[in-house]
């Protein structure tokens, strides 16, 4: 069962890592839900967990093909994996502090199959998103003893980010317009610094790999 559970907490982490902070698509999926209601919000929700998905599997994917290359390099494929998901982190934290003014991006009346694709397109030109996915699911690769641990590890992922996208839309439906920017900026903080606590676990386990005998 270790082979199902650690893969799959990761993958739930890893989804809520990268869905959690409120940029520019957290707040087009409140505002969604405030101006359309939830249909049209959820479908905005599956539109962003739909290329979190796709980006996790093509990353976790690549890991697997060079998992035989990775084995060797076990311990300085980590730490690298480990130090850029901490600099995501990080530079999340930044984002939200530079956008900490901004005002909400407006959103029109638009059909739950247009919110679909706007958000499918608007979440697929980040590259953050695959660069995020691709540090974490090799190294879910490296580490998995299962054949199964990375398939556990996207399907994970992918429910994380919908669930946490289908949380924002509801939000957006029925109390949206009581939430203000202080508290958007807190949460954002707060799924910054999962990120950077994601990064940091790899990057113990990546010095633990360098020097146990």
């Amino acid at each position: 069962m270790e082979g199902f559970w650690i893969p799959a907490v990761a993958g739930m982490l890893a989804g809520l890592g990268v869905a959690m902070p409120l940029g520019a698509i957290g707040a087009l999926l409140l505002r969604e839900g405030i101006v359309n209601g939830f249909r049209v919000a959820a479908a905005g929700a599956a539109g962003v967990a739909t290329v979190d998905l796709l980006y996790c599997a093509a990353a976790t994917a690549a890991g697997a093909f060079l998992a035989s290359v990775i084995e060797g390099f076990r311990g300085p494929f980590l730490i690298a994996s480990g130090v850029l998901v901490v600099g995501i982190g990080i530079l999340q934290l930044f984002r939200i502090r530079r956008d900490a003014g901004s005002d909400e991006p407006e959103v029109g009346r638009i059909s739950a199959l247009g919110a679909y694709a706007r958000f499918v397109g608007l979440t697929a030109i980040n590259p953050m998103t695959l660069i995020y996915f691709l540090a974490l699911g090799g190294a879910v690769t490296a580490r998995s003893a299962s054949p199964s641990g990375p398939v556990v590890f996207v399907v994970a992922a992918g429910i994380a980010s919908l669930a946490w996208q289908l949380v924002l839309a509801g939000v957006g439906a029925a109390f949206g317009h009581l939430i203000g920017p202080r508290a958007t900026r807190l949460i954002g903080i707060l799924a910054s610094l999962v990120v950077i606590g994601l990064g940091a676990v790899v990057l113990a386990g990546g010095v633990g790999a360098l020097v146990s005998p």
